[in-house]
Formats: structure tokens, sequence, C-alpha cells
């Protein structure tokens, strides 16, 4: 059976080439820094869930040594009001009274600990967020270069990629930290 073939309008094989070739690098950069962003995404989700764990353990301490240091205080406080006054029992609460000190010392250390702990986590977050935004308009823009080497439009390859150049900004930005780059309001819609 003879293969039909169809004429093309107006578009030369070499200008065809040169447009797929073009379409393809752009395809290859995109995906070649999605998966590096992948990558350094992955670390930094890493960090915040140890920064969460870590700060919920903070917590608990914090919780431990507030309930000893209320359970002691609560001790002198009913010694106090039960018992007679001696010096022995004078000298017994003073010790337990700087049990109790060191308790809410300890449990003011948890609790510095635990909220630097929480503002890690809030930080990388905020990074989480850059990759995420990222690998959204990149991966709209591999979409949209796959339709464009599907029906040749110039202009669809010009959108495709002003899309992978507002994703690359987004990763570079998380790369750095750069956090005032991210755009609120797209953040909140997307949550």
């Amino acid at each position: 059976m003879a293969e039909i073939e169809i004429p093309r309008s107006g578009e030369s094989d070499e200008s065809r080439d040169r447009f797929n070739n073009l379409i393809a690098i752009a395809v290859a950069i995109v995906s070649a820094f999605m998966a590096v962003s992948k990558i350094k995404d992955d670390n930094i989700v890493q960090q915040m869930q140890k920064a969460q764990a870590e700060s919920v353990d903070y917590w608990n301490e914090y919780q431990a040594r507030r309930q000893r240091q209320f359970g002691t205080e609560l001790a002198i406080a009913q010694t106090r009001a039960t018992s007679p006054s001696t010096p022995e029992l004078e000298a017994k609460l003073e010790e337990w009274k700087k049990q109790a000190d060191y308790y809410k010392s300890r449990a003011d250390e948890s609790s510095v600990k635990a909220k630097a702990r929480t503002a890690d986590y809030d930080a990388g977050n905020d990074r989480d967020d850059l990759f995420d935004l990222s690998d959204a308009f990149l991966s709209v823009a591999i979409a949209l270069f796959a339709v464009t080497a599907l029906v040749r439009v110039r202009w669809l390859f010009g959108a495709a990629s002003a899309l992978a150049a507002a994703g690359m900004i987004f990763g570079v930005a998380g790369f750095n930290g750069w956090t005032w780059i991210k755009p609120a309001f797209l953040v909140t819609f997307l949550s």
C-alpha cells in the first residue's frame, strides 16, 4: 500500500527541525532543573520534619519540668500549711525551693529551644513553598512544551518559556532562601 504524504503548510523541514530541537532543549533544561530542585526540596522537608519532632520533644520536656516545678511548689505550700515550722523543716523546704527553681530554669531552657526549632520549621516551610511553586510552574511549562511540539504554535512556545522562567526563578529563590520573593496570595490560594 502506498503512503500518502500530507503537504506541509509553508514550513521547511529545516525550520521544523530547528523548532523541534529548541523544544527538546527547553524540556531537557527544565527537567534537569526540576530534578535538582526536587533533591533540595526533599532535603528541606526532612529538615522540617526533624525540626518539628525536636520542637515537640522540647515542649514535652517543658511540660514535664513545669509539672515537677508545680508539684514541688505545691508540696512546699502544703507542708507549710500543715506542719509546724522547725529549723529542720525550713532547711528541707529551702532544698525543695531550690529544686523548684531548678525545674523552672530547665523548663525555660526547653521553651527557648522549642521556639527556636519552631522558627527553623517555619523558615524551612517558606523555602519549601518556593520549591512547590517552582515545581508547579515547571510542570505546566513542560506540558505546554509538549502541546507546542504537536500544534507548532510559536506563541505557545513563548508562554511555556515564560512559565519555565518563572519556575526557575522560584527554584533559585528556594535554593538561596529568598523568601521575600514568595507571592503570599498564590501560596494561600494553593494551600
